[in-house]
């Protein structure tokens, strides 16, 4: 079973970050080059990876398409000054 949360503020987005467990992770839409996209983010013992994907829609639904960008980072505020520049307004994510 999947467990899914959603949050809708940058800062339930960064809470969610500073608590994430090794094998969980947020999605979130962004922008990246004035496209929208997907933006990934999980933890790892050294920090934070974040994957950007193109969307790709199907049948009503919005799918990950290409990788746009892959970025680690080594710690929780590099992470969250990559995000405020990538998420868009309204905040419209969710945790896995």
């Amino acid at each position: 079973m999947i467990y899914e949360k959603k949050l809708n503020s940058f800062p339930e987005v960064v809470r969610e970050l500073s608590i994430l467990d090794l094998d969980a992770g947020i999605r979130a839409i962004g922008k990246y080059k004035a496209k929208k996209c997907f933006v990934f983010v999980t933890r790892s013992p050294n920090g934070f990876t974040s994957m950007v994907y193109s969307i790709r829609s199907f049948k009503k639904e919005s799918l990950p398409d290409k990788r746009l960008l892959a970025k680690e980072f080594p710690d929780l505020k590099s992470t969250e000054e990559f995000l405020t520049g990538m998420l868009v307004k309204p905040v419209r994510a969710s945790s896995y």
